[in-house]
């Protein structure tokens, strides 16, 4: 974990979740020599939960599958993760599992880049932008309450020389702008359950329309 995702994920939990009693949060894609996310939280009162698709140091939990949780419903008070989603193959199904573990007002902090180098591990897919969080907040039963870009100079130079309004507001967003990794921080709030997100009503109807014949097959 690269130092600004650490000095992120603090000011977040400082201003969204120190206010909060102590209770239950979740890291997934915690494998970690350091653990300093768990040390951050455990500092605060909270119960710190790791896990991981493989055993290591900080997984409490090793994941079967990264899309099936082994926990029941609205078992955690947040949800946490830093530089786990852009490795994730699919992680707008994930984000609705974790709709599904976290409790009802529950707050998930997530930080992940917007650039930087492949870093395979075993896989490296996405990157993600402000609106990028925006859009799975809707998608998984979320409110978005906060998304935060660390974008380059160059990044701002070059919106600089045709929008400087715009500009103004990518510097005012990015805290790291020395950054390699250029993190997107999104802090969302679950408002909706699992069953009534709106990806969930896609995946409903989408399987609904499948041919019984396509069905079987897929099952098999």
């Amino acid at each position: 974990m690269h130092r600004e995702s650490l000095n992120h994920m603090r000011a977040q939990v400082n201003a969204h979740i120190a206010p909060l009693p102590p209770g239950k949060v979740l890291e997934v894609g915690s494998k970690s020599r350091k653990a300093e996310y768990r040390r951050l939280w455990e500092r605060k009162g909270w119960t710190y939960t790791g896990c991981d698709l493989g055993d290591g140091p900080n997984v409490d939990t090793v994941l079967a599958d990264p899309f099936v949780f082994p926990w029941q419903d609205e078992t955690f008070d947040a949800v946490i993760s830093g530089q786990m989603l852009e490795h994730n193959t699919m992680f707008w199904l994930t984000f609705i599992e974790m709709n599904r573990v976290l409790k009802m007002g529950g707050t998930m902090i997530h930080i992940a880049p917007s650039r930087g180098a492949e870093h395979r591990a075993p896989t490296d897919c996405w990157r993600f932008y402000r609106d990028g969080m925006a859009a799975l907040a809707d998608w998984s039963g979320f409110e978005l309450l906060e998304a935060r870009t660390d974008w380059s100079e160059a990044d701002i130079s070059f919106v600089e020389g045709f929008r400087p309004r715009s500009a103004r507001k990518l510097r005012e967003a990015s805290d790291n702008p020395a950054s390699i990794w250029g993190d997107t921080v999104g802090v969302f709030r679950k408002t909706s359950h699992a069953r009534e997100c709106t990806g969930m009503r896609y995946v409903q109807d989408f399987a609904a329309r499948m041919p019984a014949t396509h069905r079987s097959e897929a099952a098999a």
